[in-house]
C-alpha cells in the first residue's frame, strides 16, 4: 500500500458521549463531529483516550467507528482507534476499520502486560503486515506505563505503511528525540496540547488533541502563525488557551472536554465509570472551564450586577448580625458605633468601605464575630501580604456580594486581597499613622468586585487602587 495517508492539521481525539446508564448517544456524537469539523478540524480520531475505549466493549467500539465515518461523510478523514491489548485483536479491529471506510488507524502501546522493545516492534510489525492498512503509532506512557522508545520507532519507520507517530508523553525533550531522528523518515503528531506550539515550532507535522474537540480552529490558527514565522503571535495564543489546555490534560481529558461542549450546548454526555464520578470532576473545576470559555468568545459571560459604588456599612453589618444592637445584646458592650471612622473608594472594578476602630470598641467584636461566625457566601478574611505576614493595623475583608462559586471566590480571595494588602503596605509607607494607632487599631473592609472582569492582573491593581482612596479617606 505505501504511504497513502499523510496526517496534517488539527485531528480531534473525539470524546464518546454516554447517557447516565453508559449507552452511546448518537446524535451527540453526531453533534460532536460536525462541530469540530465545521471549526476546521482536518481529521477525527474515534476511539482513542480520550474516547475512552478501554471502558467499551469491542462491538460496542466497531459501532463508534462505523457512526463516525457515516457522520464524517467524506468531508474529513477518519483515524480510527483500534488499540488492544493483544496483537491479535488490534489487527482484527484495525482490518475492520479499514473495511468500513476509516483512513488510518492510531494503534496505542501494548498495556497492562508491557512487552520489551523488541516486543513493542513486533506488535507494531505484525498489524502493519497483517492489515496493509496506514498505521500510526501512539506513545502515551503515562497510561500505558511503557516508552515506546526513539530507536524502535526508527526501526518501525522503515515499515511502509507505517505512516506517522503520535507522542502524548507531554515530555518535550522525548518528543524533540522523535522529531530529530525521524526527520524525513516518519512525521511526528503531537498528542500533549500543553506542548502544542514547541513542538509544532520544532517540526511537529500534525496534532491530535482531547481539546480540539472545543477549540481545533485555535489551534490551526497557532500552527498557521508557525508556518508564517510569526511566533510572537502564535505563543500568544497559546497562552490564551494554555490554562484551558492544563485542565483538559490533567482532568482526565474526556469529562472536561464534555463539560466544556455541554456549556457550549453540545450533547458530548457522560463518562462511563469508573471515569466519570463526582471526585473526577467537581462543580468548581466546571467554573474554571466555564469562565476559560468566556475568555476564549466560545459561550456568553455571565451578566453579572454592577458594583455598589456607595456601599452602606450599616446595613451591611446588620444583615451580617454585627449590627451595634445585635452586638451589645450579645457581648454585653456599648451599643453605638460612634468612634468609628470610616472611609470609601471605588473604581470601575472594585468598590471598598472601611471601618476603622480601637480594639477595645464595638467593631472589635464585630471583627471577631465576623472571623469566628462568618455568614455563608460573606466568609471574611485576613488581608495579608504573604503567608504569616498580616498587615497593620489588623484587618479583615468581606465580600459585600455572596461568593458562590470558586470562579467568584478565585477573584475576591486572590487578587483582592492583594490588591488590599499593597494598598495598605503603601499607605503605612507615608508615615500618616502613627506607631501608637497602628497598634491600637483594626480595620474593616467591606469589598465588592466587577464579577464580569476577566483579568486577574486588573482586579489586583484595581483593588490596590480602592482600599488607597479609601485609606486615604480616613487618615487623609
Amino acid at each position: 500500500m505505501g504511504r497513502s495517508f499523510v496526517p496534517e492539521g488539527v485531528m480531534p481525539a473525539l470524546v464518546t458521549p454516554f447517557t447516565k446508564d453508559g449507552d452511546l448517544i448518537e446524535d451527540g456524537f453526531k453533534q460532536v463531529i460536525d462541530y469540530v469539523i465545521d471549526k476546521g478540524a482536518t481529521g477525527i480520531v474515534p476511539g482513542g483516550t480520550t474516547g475512552e475505549f478501554v471502558y467499551m466493549r469491542t462491538e460496542e467500539r466497531k459501532k463508534l467507528l462505523r457512526l463516525a465515518v457515516e457522520f464524517a461523510d467524506g468531508r474529513v478523514p477518519v483515524v480510527a482507534g483500534t488499540g488492544q491489548t493483544s496483537t491479535e485483536a488490534t489487527v482484527e479491529l484495525t482490518r475492520y476499520a479499514a473495511d468500513i471506510g476509516c483512513d488510518a488507524a492510531l494503534v496505542i502501546s501494548p498495556f497492562y502486560l508491557r512487552p520489551s522493545d523488541k516486543g513493542y516492534y513486533e506488535h507494531y510489525a505484525t498489524i502493519a503486515q497483517k492489515t496493509d492498512f496506514p498505521i500510526i503509532l501512539y506513545n502515551i506512557p503515562q497510561c500505558t506505563l511503557g516508552v515506546l522508545n526513539s530507536n524502535v520507532v526508527e526501526d518501525l519507520a522503515e515499515i511502509d505503511n507505517i505512516v506517522a507517530i503520535k507522542d502524548s508523553s507531554g515530555n518535550i525533550p522525548a518528543t524533540m528525540e522523535l522529531i530529530q531522528k525521524l526527520k524525513g523518515k516518519l512525521p511526528v503528531l503531537i498528542g500533549h496540547d500543553e506542548c502544542f506550539l514547541s513542538a509544532i515550532a520544532a517540526g511537529a507535522k500534525a496534532a491530535i488533541l482531547a481539546s480540539a474537540n472545543v477549540i481545533p480552529h485555535i489551534w490551526l490558527e497557532i500552527m498557521d502563525k508557525v508556518h508564517k514565522g510569526d511566533i510572537n503571535g502564535a505563543m500568544d495564543l497559546q497562552h490564551s488557551v494554555q490554562t484551558f489546555s492544563r485542565l483538559i490534560t490533567r482532568l482526565g481529558g474526556a469529562p472536561p472536554a464534555k463539560a466544556a461542549l455541554k456549556m457550549m450546548g453540545i450533547k458530548a454526555g457522560k463518562s462511563r465509570l469508573p471515569l466519570d464520578t463526582g471526585g473526577t470532576f467537581t462543580p468548581e473545576l466546571k467554573d474554571e472551564i466555564r469562565m476559560e470559555l468566556e475568555k476564549l468568545g466560545l459561550i456568553e459571560s455571565l451578566n453579572h450586577p454592577p458594583i455598589e459604588k456607595n456601599i452602606d456599612l450599616d446595613e451591611l453589618f446588620e444583615s451580617f448580625g454585627v449590627s451595634p444592637a445585635a452586638l451589645a445584646e450579645s457581648s454585653g458592650a456599648g451599643s453605638s458605633f460612634d468612634s468609628v471612622r470610616r472611609g470609601s473608594g471605588s473604581n470601575d472594578k472594585v468598590s471598598v468601605a472601611v471601618a476603622v476602630d480601637g480594639k477595645h470598641g464595638l467593631l472589635a467584636h464585630a471583627f471577631v464575630r465576623l472571623l469566628t461566625r462568618a455568614k455563608i457566601g460573606h466568609e471574611a478574611l485576613s488581608v495579608i501580604l504573604e503567608p504569616n505576614l498580616p498587615v497593620k493595623p489588623a484587618s479583615i475583608m468581606v465580600p459585600v456580594k455572596p461568593i458562590k462559586s470558586l470562579r467568584q471566590a478565585s477573584f475576591f480571595y486572590g487578587p483582592v486581597q492583594s490588591g488590599a494588602a499593597r494598598a495598605v503596605a503603601g499607605f503605612l509607607s507615608t508615615g500618616k499613622i502613627s506607631q501608637e494607632e497602628l497598634a491600637s487599631s483594626l480595620m474593616i473592609l467591606a469589598i465588592d468586585v466587577d464579577l464580569n472582569t476577566r483579568d486577574r492582573r486588573a482586579i489586583t491593581a484595581a483593588a490596590e487602587d480602592a482600599v488607597s482612596k479609601a485609606l486615604a479617606a480616613v487618615w487623609g
